[in-house]
């Protein structure tokens, strides 16, 4: 192998896969896994890049096509590689053909030295994929991630990619000196295409169903779901620029959820199980940063395996590694996307109210016992932050699909707009009173967070600060004591008050707002109610929040004086207040308090890491000495599919941990710079700041089809 890259490649590295000896991955991450040629582990699979020329035109030095046994018997491989060899050869090109290494496999390596476009590789791709389904068109799919592995190289399974009717030498010579111009792949092109063209329709769609999916920059759609037909919803691009259908955004229903929740056996497809509940989610109106952060959750998702771990030989399953996880995901966004635009249309589609299930008649309810509650509970000193801990269970619980949610403070607080300290206090107010229940208690060895539900009965405590929560609607409630008052007789329910998603996501955009940090959430309470356009006069704003006449105005004064209020007459004369359209970013900017909540937000991204290799770092400690495993050292460089916990915890000269010192490396290793670029594009655009979508690459790069993913897929 040596000699086979020395001679014909243009770099002197090569990607290397993730993983240890023995259990090696099939992702070849960019970050940090380059390895020199010379001195390289001949064991360890490495894998080459087919263009050279990352600008605008970048050229293929070899278009080398992957025929994988996987998903069709190996005399299909076989048939496959010598018909493709058949057409190269009589278009003037010399192929060598290569074992790849794993069982039945076979790479077809052609070369040329003057270089192919990417649009002529791209329509020789196409048309090979019609042609034979044991295709795998990954490697040939983008520019700029095109990797395959060379021959000499190791394959992750064991064993080693060969030539099979060449010489080293011979092998050299054919894809290089004497590799055919560019204008022969050209024709080639021609020839697939023409000899695609004439295949009857049902076999053409057989291969290109069979065909291994490719990668992010496929944007193809398969004859399983162009057959539904035209698309009957508008596809649109999310702030992010990823495909998103544009229907009004709801929560899982209850059918949809069954199947997210679905375990998978061990003998079961994985890769099967992943496409419905996508769809389910591009259907409600999901974005695929919403949709992710599911994914990424073993606990929300069990039918969402195949995406975080990968099928060993043995039949295990190893974690992919978050980059993979992230460009399969892209593709099967893409296809549920697309299948989903092609669903016959429902009443839902347009807004229109469908039946509510347990958990959205849940939070609708405890949206109108918040309001029987009075404006006097929310307008309390801790009022504000008791209702906006609320507000962010309540979209959890709608995101979960179940009314028993996790409630991780950091999480909790980042949602709401308030520190994790603020929000863990809130939390126990709230159980305290009795608007949540414990169900689970926090497991911190184990990652786990207090689990919470709406509660339904409580004990009052001996406390003067106590309000009970109300769990009944009636027409009255005392103004002395607003809470559990069950004497009277149950009315007639108030009309439902807001609890929908698209209202949840608002209110809790609102809260998380920098200015705040300056004004106050009481003020942000204030600002809010004339928003919603219900009370517009002084007393009505009063009504409405609690507050008192001296409060209300100290609020009015300080939203008009930053331009996001101003004022105007009524036809008695009264002064009114309307909200402007100056965002809140500008008056945060303004008061100098903007981009607080995103590196408040980034940094419990990174002690969330942290707290969670201290906890590895103590059960290791728990063990007797002789059983403790040997770990790497705290600093050594994580790749893709080893375990970040098994490292050792930085320490100091006198043994004690080095807190700070994990905090820098946990920093670097999950990208929190570019998080915080994320972070801060989501809160200066308006949009809801979520710990779960946080990506280091977020804000960089906006659109899938330009993302570069730290680990790719190659043969």
């Amino acid at each position: 192998m040596p000699v086979f890259l020395s001679s014909l490649y243009w770099d002197r590295t090569v990607r290397a896969a993730a993983g240890t000896p023995g259990a090696w991955l099939n992702s070849y991450p960019a970050e940090g896994g380059y390895v020199p040629i010379q001195g390289m582990d001949l064991d360890r699979p490495v894998a080459v890049h087919l263009a050279r020329g990352r600008g605008r035109a970048p050229r293929f030095w070899a278009v080398v096509f992957d025929c994988d046994a996987k998903r069709v018997p190996a005399a299909q491989v076989a048939a496959d590689a010598a018909l493709l060899m058949q057409a190269a050869q009589a278009e003037g090109i010399a192929p060598v053909p290569v074992a790849s290494g794993s069982a039945g496999g076979r790479h077809v390596w052609t070369g040329c030295a003057e270089g192919v476009p990417f649009a002529v590789v791209r329509r020789i791709n196409r048309a090979a994929a019609r042609l034979c389904p044991s295709l795998d068109t990954s490697p040939l799919s983008n520019p700029t991630d095109a990797l395959i592995r060379p021959p000499g190289a190791a394959h992750r399974t064991g064993g080693y990619s060969t030539l099979i009717a060449h010489t080293v030498d011979e092998a050299v010579n054919l894809l290089g000196p004497s590799s055919a111009p560019a204008t022969a792949f050209e024709r080639l092109a021609a020839r697939l295409e023409a000899m695609s063209a004439d295949l009857p329709a049902e076999a053409a769609a057989r291969a290109a169903t069979t065909a291994t999916p490719t990668g992010r920059y496929d944007h193809s759609v398969p004859p399983s779901i162009s057959q539904r037909g035209p698309r009957v919803r508008q596809v649109i691009e999310d702030a992010q620029g990823c495909p998103k259908v544009a229907a009004p955004w709801r929560p899982l229903g209850t059918k949809a959820l069954r199947g997210l929740h679905r375990r998978p056996s061990r003998h079961d497809d994985h890769s099967a199980m992943k496409h419905a509940p996508a769809r389910s989610m591009a259907l409600a109106g999901w974005t695929q940063a919403e949709a992710l952060a599911v994914v990424r959750d073993a606990e929300l998702s069990p039918a969402l395996e195949y995406l975080r771990t990968e099928r060993q030989p043995d039949g295990s399953r190893r974690p992919r590694s978050a980059e993979d996880t992230e460009r399969l995901w892209a593709r099967v966004w893409f296809l549920a996307v697309e299948d989903a635009a092609r669903m016959p249309r429902r009443p839902e589609d347009d807004g229109r109210p469908v039946e509510a299930d347990e958990v959205q008649q849940a939070v609708t309810d405890l949206f109108a016992r918040m309001r029987a509650a009075g404006p006097d509970r929310w307008s309390r000193q801790s009022g504000p932050a008791d209702a906006a801990i609320l507000h962010a269970l309540a979209l959890m619980m709608l995101l979960s699909g179940s009314l028993d949610v996790s409630a991780g403070v950091h999480r909790l607080g980042v949602l709401a707009g308030y520190t994790a300290q603020t929000a863990s206090q809130a939390l126990w107010r709230l159980i305290r009173d009795g608007w949540v229940s414990v169900t689970a208690e926090a497991e911190r060895r184990a990652g786990k967070a207090r689990r919470v539900t709406l509660a339904i009965a409580h004990g009052c405590p001996e406390d003067e600060h106590h309000r009970c929560a109300v769990y009944e609607l009636t027409d009255h409630v005392s103004p002395v004591h607003p809470g559990s008052d069950r004497s009277g007789t149950p009315a007639r329910p108030r009309p439902p008050v807001p609890g929908s998603p698209a209202y949840l996501r608002a209110v809790l955009t609102h809260q998380q707002s920098d200015v705040w940090h300056t004004l106050g959430h009481h003020t942000a309470r204030t600002l809010w109610t004339v928003r919603q356009g219900k009370s517009c006069t002084l007393p009505e704003i009063m009504a409405e929040t609690g507050y008192g006449r001296r409060a209300t105005l100290r609020h009015l004064e300080r939203l008009t004086a930053l331009q996001v209020l101003s004022t105007g007459r009524s036809r008695r004369g009264e002064t009114t207040y309307q909200a402007t359209a100056r965002t809140l970013h500008e008056a945060a900017q303004e008061t100098g308090s903007a981009g607080r909540l995103a590196a408040l937000a980034v940094t419990y991204r990174v002690a969330q890491e942290v707290i969670t290799w201290w906890a590895a770092e103590e059960a290791h400690r728990s063990l007797p000495y002789h059983q403790r495993p040997r770990r790497a050292a705290a600093d050594q460089t994580v790749i893709p599919g080893m375990d970040p916990r098994g490292r050792a915890y930085p320490r100091l000269e006198t043994g004690r941990p080095d807190h700070a010192r994990a905090r820098r490396i946990e920093a670097q290793r999950i990208g929190a710079a570019g998080m915080l670029d994320h972070a801060q594009q989501l809160t200066r655009t308006g949009q809801l700041l979520d710990l779960p979508h946080l990506s280091a690459t977020g804000a960089s790069e906006p659109k899938p089809r330009r993302r570069r993913a730290g680990g790719h897929r190659s043969r």
